[in-house]
C-alpha cells in the first residue's frame, strides 16, 4: 500500500501572492460538486496551480460565491 500528502503547498512567505498549492479532492471537497476532484489528474502529474490569497486577487477570479446564512 502507498500513501502520500492529501494536498500540497508551496508558499514564499515573503511573497504568498505566488503560492501554489494543489488538492485531489478539487476546489469544493464536497462529492457530487462540480468542482469535487477537478484537480485529481493535476495533482497525480505533479502540478499545482495558483493559490489566490488576497482579497482582491480572490475577488478578481472568482467563479461563483457561496453564502452562509445564519437561521433566524
Amino acid at each position: 500500500m502507498a500513501y502520500g500528502p492529501s494536498t500540497r503547498r508551496v508558499i514564499d512567505f515573503a511573497d504568498a501572492s505566488q503560492a501554489l498549492g494543489i488538492n485531489p479532492v478539487g476546489q469544493s471537497g464536497v462529492l457530487f460538486d462540480t468542482h469535487y476532484a477537478d484537480q485529481a489528474k493535476p495533482f497525480a502529474r505533479g502540478q499545482y496551480v495558483r493559490q489566490h490569497v488576497s482579497g482582491a486577487d480572490v475577488a478578481a477570479h472568482a467563479r461563483s460565491t457561496l453564502v452562509l446564512q445564519a437561521l433566524p
